[in-house]
Parts: C-alpha cells; sequence; structure tokens
C-alpha cells in the first residue's frame, strides 16, 4: 500500500495533479542488498496515481546534468506546478564544483510531466546577500538553499516560493529561516524577507505552505537531530513536521500554541508535502523503515504514505484519517457480519494466571480494573488492519486496544490514557517500547480510537486525529483484544477490517 519503487527507497516526494492524475517525483535510495547504480539512484523517480493510494512507477523523471560542475550531482528536493499546459519542476541543484555544499535551486519543464527539460536560466534561484546566506556567512563555504515550494498568489497574479536558507546571526539556531521569493511567471524571481524567521530552531527546511479555512499555513521539518531539543510543544517528540500560520502567503509565519503537525520519538515520518486533489487537501510523507527491518537497524528512508486529509479547527492544523485506504480492505474480521468471540483460556500478559480485570460482554464490552490492566484476547489475528472502537472512560483511567500478541507475554496496545492526557502506544507486558503524545480526553465522553496498522507502519488516530504515527517489526502479525487499566471502560462499534498490503 506504501509506494516505493523496485529496489528503492523513497526519501522526500512532492506532488503535481493534472487533469485527473497525481504525479509524484521523488529522491531515491538503492535498497540495501541490491544492484542499483549510483546513476539510477541520483534520478529523480516519478510514479502516478489515480487515488494516492495505487502507484504506477514511471521511468526516471531527470538525471543529475553530468557536463554541469554544479548540477552533477544527486538532485535534492523541490516541487513541480502544471500551469497553462506545462509542467515546472523546481529542484535543488549539487555539483562537484562545490562537494554539493554550495546549493542553488534549477528548473526543468515538460509538456507532459513525463519528460523534463532543464531551462536555460538555470540556476533561477540564489539567495539574495541583502537577506540570506553566501558563502561567507553565517557558515563559511556552505550554502543553503534548497527544498523550494510553491504557492499561487491569491490574486492570481503571480506566484510566492519558499525555501530553507540562513541568515546571518552569531549562533547556528538564530539562522535558520525559510526564504520568500516571488515570480511573475515561474522563471524569474525575486527575494522578499523571511516568511518564516523563528531564530530558534538549528534547522528547519523541506516546507510547505498552501492556504486552508481562510487562513495560511507553512509547515517544515525540523528535530533533535539537527542540533536542538525541548523545541517542540509535546515534550514528548523528538523529530517531525512542525506548523505555523499567518494571515497572508509571504507571512510572517508564527507557530501557535500546538507546533506538531506529525513528529515522534523514535521513527518518525519525515518530509511532508501536501497536495490538492479532488477538492481536498491530502497530506504525504516519507514513512521511514529500520535497516535489516528490525527494530534494532538503524533509522533510514523509507516508502511514500498512504494520503491523510490536511484539518484546521483554528487552533492547530493536523492530520485527519482519510478513508482511501478503505480500497484496499479486503474482509471485516470483525463487526456487524462477525460478532466479538473472545477468547477462553489462558490470562493474556500475565505471569500469575489470576486475573487483573474482569470484563462483561454484550451488546458492547464493559472491561474494570482497579489496582493493574488487563487485556481479552478476541481470537482474531491480523498483519495489516483498521482496527476501531468507541471507548467511554468513567473516571481518570486508561483504556484502548490490544494488537500484536504474538505470544503469550508480547504484544502491544494502542491506550488512551485520561490520567496524563495522552494517547500511547506500549509494547507490554514490560512497556519499554513507548510511543506517546499528548490528547485531550473527557472522561465520561465517547471517544473514537482507530489503530491502522499496516505491516511495520503503525497509525493511531483520536477521533479521526492522527496523534500517532511510526514504524515497529515485533509481532507483525499477532492477535488483537481490548485493554483497561485501573478504571471502568465501556468500549463499543468494535470493528477489525484487514488490508490488503504488497
Amino acid at each position: 500500500m506504501n509506494y516505493s519503487p523496485r529496489n528503492m527507497h523513497v526519501w522526500d516526494a512532492w506532488c503535481m495533479p493534472v487533469g485527473d492524475k497525481v504525479h509524484v517525483y521523488h529522491l531515491q535510495r538503492g535498497r540495501p542488498g541490491t544492484k542499483v547504480t549510483d546513476t539510477q539512484q541520483d534520478c529523480l523517480g516519478h510514479a502516478v496515481s489515480g487515488n494516492l493510494v495505487d502507484w504506477e512507477e514511471c521511468p526516471h523523471a531527470l538525471a543529475p546534468d553530468l557536463v554541469s560542475k554544479q548540477d552533477n550531482w544527486q538532485m535534492w528536493t523541490g516541487c513541480a506546478v502544471w500551469h497553462d499546459n506545462r509542467g515546472y519542476l523546481f529542484y535543488t541543484m549539487r555539483g562537484s564544483e562545490s562537494r554539493g555544499m554550495i546549493q542553488k535551486i534549477g528548473l526543468a519543464t515538460s509538456a507532459d510531466g513525463n519528460r523534463w527539460e532543464r531551462h536555460p536560466r538555470n540556476p533561477v534561484i540564489v539567495p539574495d546577500p541583502k537577506w540570506y546566506a553566501t558563502d561567507e556567512r553565517p557558515v563559511k563555504d556552505i550554502v543553503d538553499c534548497r527544498d523550494l515550494i510553491v504557492a499561487r498568489a491569491p490574486d492570481g497574479a503571480g506566484w510566492f516560493g519558499f525555501y530553507a536558507t540562513r541568515q546571518p546571526g552569531k549562533e547556528l539556531p538564530e539562522t535558520s529561516v525559510i526564504a520568500c521569493v516571488y515570480s511573475p511567471d515561474l522563471v524569474k524571481w525575486e527575494h522578499r524577507p523571511p516568511a518564516f524567521a523563528p531564530k530558534k530552531y538549528a534547522c528547519v527546511e523541506v516546507p510547505d505552505v498552501f492556504p486552508l479555512n481562510g487562513k495560511w499555513y507553512l509547515t517544515c521539518l525540523t528535530g533533535n537531530f539537527y542540533g536542538n531539543q525541548g523545541i517542540w510543544s509535546d515534550p514528548n517528540m523528538v523529530g517531525g513536521t512542525m506548523f505555523a500560520v499567518s494571515d497572508r502567503p509571504e507571512g510572517p509565519y508564527e507557530e501557535l500554541k500546538e507546533n506538531v503537525l506529525v513528529a515522534g520519538r523514535y521513527s518518525a515520518p519525515i518530509t511532508c508535502r501536501s497536495v490538492l486533489f479532488e477538492n481536498e487537501r491530502h497530506l504525504l510523507y516519507t514513512d521511514r523503515e529500520k535497516d535489516g527491518l528490525t527494530d534494532s537497524g538503524s533509522g533510514t528512508f523509507g516508502t511514500l504514505s498512504t494520503p491523510k486529509l490536511l484539518k484546521t479547527d483554528g487552533d492547530r492544523l493536523y492530520a485527519a484519517y482519510s478513508p482511501r485506504i478503505e480500497s484496499r480492505v479486503t474482509d471485516e474480521l470483525i463487526g456487524a457480519a462477525n460478532p466479538l468471540k473472545p477468547r477462553g483460556g489462558d490470562i493474556w500478559g500475565q505471569v500469575w494466571q489470576m486475573p487483573s480485570a474482569t470484563w462483561k460482554f454484550g451488546d458492547t464490552v464493559e472491561g474494570e480494573s482497579r489496582t493493574g490492566w488487563g487485556v481479552v484476547p478476541l481470537g482474531v489475528k491480523a498483519e495489516s488492519f483498521i482496527f476501531e472502537a468507541t471507548i467511554t472512560l468513567d473516571k481518570k483511567g486508561a483504556a484502548g486496544v490490544a494488537l500484536r500478541m504474538d505470544g503469550p507475554m508480547s504484544g502491544a496496545v494502542a491506550v488512551l490514557d485520561a490520567r496524563t492526557q495522552s494517547v500511547y502506544f506500549g509494547e507490554a507486558p514490560s512497556f519499554e517500547f513507548v510511543e506517546r503524545r499528548l490528547t485531550t480526553l473527557p472522561a465520561k465522553r465517547p471517544i473514537h480510537l482507530r489503530v491502522v496498522n499496516r505491516l511495520e507502519h503503525v497509525e493511531i488516530y483520536v477521533n479521526d486525529d492522527m496523534r500517532l504515527a511510526f514504524s515497529r517489526y515485533r509481532g507483525i502479525g499477532g492477535e488483537v483484544g481490548l485493554f483497561v487499566d485501573r478504571a471502568k471502560a465501556v468500549f463499543s462499534n468494535i470493528r477489525l477490517r484487514a488490508l490488503r498490503v504488497e
């Protein structure tokens, strides 16, 4: 269901709608153990979809220009725009003359979105020293100038562009900015003051800019790994994509009380970009993998995610559940046609076979535990699935669903925790691995919890707001169940559907 070309990982990706199709262009790297040449993996990958779920791999879109010393290395991130029956593909130029350290932005054009030719005016954007980086400042012999995203001006008379660069400053976090440029024709660009200049992040990059419900939003990738910590509104986060808001496309953009769009701790998705398709704005990103496809491996690139919907409630921007993935549903394992059948026998997750919770099954399921946590297995196994339930907690406790139970003492839970006002994924029974995000959880009100598990990729939604997304390999294909921890919880509308994943 996630997309990557044969023998390749997907890195940063960006989309261009043309008619009823969407073209995606992406960076790529060869998967370990495959015979992929440097030339192949340095090209921009290309695929086409009619629904953002099923992708058809195409020949590469653009290769490095081997005769140009400023453009003969792997291209980095850009964007693509279809305008007046022509495609404009912007990319980050890197070359051997500066060992890739002096970046510029190049342009290629196309009549069909498949075959691209470089523009003779390349590079079309280099930072203006009036505001931005040179090879002397703020970091000698390095010029950040990458990841351009383009948005149509509200009056339709031109285009705004935004890219990652730096401004002068005495300390690194003071320098990273998202620059603003303007063009009447997508070829000639003039610089404006920074759109986003937070002066507190060691790096912000891979911007996206778009209007939604009367506001303009800017998203960008950042994280502790760049050289900061304590930068998120939620202290559980380590890396991912944040957002800021403005009344104008050119900014300035300001962060709100909550600045997290898609982030996490261990293997958070990276490089979020959106696309307006069939009158809805969808979010796509890179779902990361681990080397060796094991939890002990180092984080690496991965695959293009399934689509999410971008929504705002006025105070924040969030990624919402998209029913487009339901085109891949194959069977309803638990639901109206297959009622719940709790498994009898051993008590799961406990060395001593004495209950830690009691369960009552009827039109709804009631779970209660006064002093610890308990799980009731439901007798069904699933590898890739959508598992959901509506949960009502009667007090400051915790409840959720259990999954990946591949042994009597090995499994995981996705939990609404009213005590800490958070949602978390934890591996039971030791809870040594936990992904957590702060989430408002009112007591005595029904809350919809949904887990989408696509092989190693896990997404957890609260009332269709995606709160967690990460990869984890342990227990894929195990049994599912229900979980309660020092609370009384009522579960209703329990449903488990299998997904087809290639």
